[in-house]
């Protein structure tokens, strides 16, 4: 991360803007922690944006929670062959992202290392110009209730190939 918003580039600066992915990270959040009356787990944080920014694979995501996470990832299994090197040149835009959140209370972390969210409210935008905005929040709502209805965060970081 730069340490300041002038010097980065301007095409990651819009892509990873911090409001951004923290707006797509508290959706994701909400989504879990209402489908599952559980928190949503800190380290299930960093698998939100390489899955719903990375184009390709937000197209493949199904519409519904009715299949399965990973027969999902099975059938896509090329999707996911380089998902840990992308998850990683993420992390810096995450925690950003998070930061940010948490600044502008919109997320909050326990000390059990869970969220929760402070603000409830889906920013859905008009317009033809906020199409794929508003594709990625709705992608957003699903994989939160995807993910509160799969396994442990174990199991699903197996599945994606990440290792510690």
């Amino acid at each position: 991360m730069n340490s300041t918003w002038e010097n980065r580039n301007p095409i990651i600066a819009n892509l990873f803007n911090p409001a951004f992915c923290g707006e797509i990270i508290r959706v994701v959040i909400q989504s879990y922690n209402k489908q599952s009356n559980k928190k949503f787990p800190f380290a299930l944080a960093f698998i939100i944006l390489p899955i719903l920014l990375h184009d390709e694979t937000r197209k493949k995501l199904p519409r519904s929670v009715r299949s399965y996470f990973f027969v999902w990832i099975e059938e896509n299994d090329y999707l996911f062959l380089n998902f840990a090197k992308r998850t990683q040149s993420m992390v810096k835009y995450t925690k950003e992202a998070i930061i940010f959140a948490m600044a502008y209370k919109k997320i909050y972390i326990l000390e059990t290392g869970e969220f929760i969210v402070l603000e409830k409210k889906i920013k859905k935008r008009n317009g033809e110009e906020y199409e794929e905005y508003n594709e990625i929040l709705k992608k957003a709502e699903m994989l939160g209730k995807w993910l509160a209805l799969t396994s442990d965060v174990k199991s699903i970081y197996s599945f994606l190939r990440i290792t510690p």
